[in-house]
């Protein structure tokens, strides 16, 4: 008989499986934690952890409502990022629709709380240029960008799930970036590129800048907000607001750098890069990190407030330079 109270969602992922450790390690003060997983996903590094596997897709309803039978908690972090416009049905598919089944499942199975792994993606925008809070309003402009539209639709189904009665909180990480060496399923675009930028490998930089946050910071995070996070309330998670010039600065004085001066994109050879982009998007069938949204996104320089997050969540932000080097090395 299962003896699992806490159900995850996304756990062969980045964030998953990063929170998946942090919960196994001890920080889950000894409850059973059972993985959600889709057919065809690699839980070789699970089963050696000797976990509860259950095999459903987020897309199949009657599935997790099978598989939450039981659990007080579900941490849901199965998603989809991409930029491309061929992934805008996919994206739809899975953030959105993926998130209502599992609200719905969380209710149907009597599921307590629901924490639910977002993006800063979701959040809005400001006009002034000041720092994005949890009170900031989606725009218009967000709404033509497939990733950010879609999460923000989940969050929507989200708050409806809390409408109903369910214990939600929603934690919306910034760029996650960083790398823990015992986690084999510690990996990610973004650290590619950041590995590739350290290399000397990328000369060139957009001109504008977002928010960063160690994906180690995420699952504490995600934590907290299972413990304290109020009912219904999103917190956005950043570590770092920066430049995108200031990155490459920064991972410039990384010991072992050969990170050159860079320039920033001209917008002919960025609007070039994001065809291309497009291009391999749709010869390949996979997402590519450079696609017409991520070049227009990457030229505005946004921030992101992290009070929330500290004082409510009680959440401390590692120092950007052991990040970036757990991401370079």
């Amino acid at each position: 008989m299962s003896t699992a109270s806490i159900a995850i969602t996304g756990a062969t992922g980045y964030i998953g499986s990063q929170l998946l450790l942090s919960l196994t390690r001890g920080a889950g003060c000894g409850v059973g934690v059972r993985v959600v997983a889709r057919d065809g996903s690699d839980c070789s590094f699970i089963d050696a952890m000797q976990l509860e596997v259950v095999r459903a897709d987020i897309q199949n309803q009657p599935a997790l409502d099978l598989a939450f039978r039981g659990i007080d908690t579900v941490f849901h972090s199965a998603g989809l990022i991409s930029y491309t416009k061929r992934s805008k049905g996919d994206l739809y598919d899975v953030n959105v629709l993926g998130t209502r089944n599992v609200v719905n499942a969380c209710l149907h199975a009597g599921v307590r709380r629901l924490v639910v792994t977002s993006s800063i993606a979701a959040a809005g925008a400001t006009e002034d240029g000041s720092p994005v809070s949890e009170s900031s309003s989606f725009q218009d402009w967000q709404r033509r960008n497939g990733y950010m539209e879609s999460k923000h639709l989940a969050e929507l189904e989200v708050m409806r799930g809390a409408a109903e009665g369910l214990e939600t909180v929603m934690v919306s990480p910034g760029v996650v970036i960083g790398r823990d060496p015992s986690n084999p399923a510690s990996k990610s675009s973004s650290n590619d590129v950041l590995r590739l930028i350290y290399r000397g490998r990328i000369p060139v930089h957009p001109e504008g800048g977002t928010g960063f946050v160690d994906v180690r910071d995420v699952a504490d995070a995600l934590l907290a907000a299972w413990r304290r996070g109020r009912i219904g309330e999103r917190y956005l998670v950043v570590g770092h607001n920066l430049t995108f010039k200031e990155l490459y600065l920064r991972i410039g004085t990384l010991e072992g750098s050969r990170t050159r001066p860079s320039i920033a994109i001209p917008e002919s050879i960025g609007l070039m890069a994001g065809i291309g982009g497009e291009l391999y998007s749709w010869l390949s069938g996979r997402p590519s990190f450079i696609s017409m949204e991520s070049i227009r996104l990457a030229g505005r320089r946004a921030s992101y407030s992290n009070t929330k997050s500290t004082e409510e969540l009680q959440v401390s932000y590692r120092p950007l330079e052991e990040t970036l080097l757990s991401a370079v090395t």
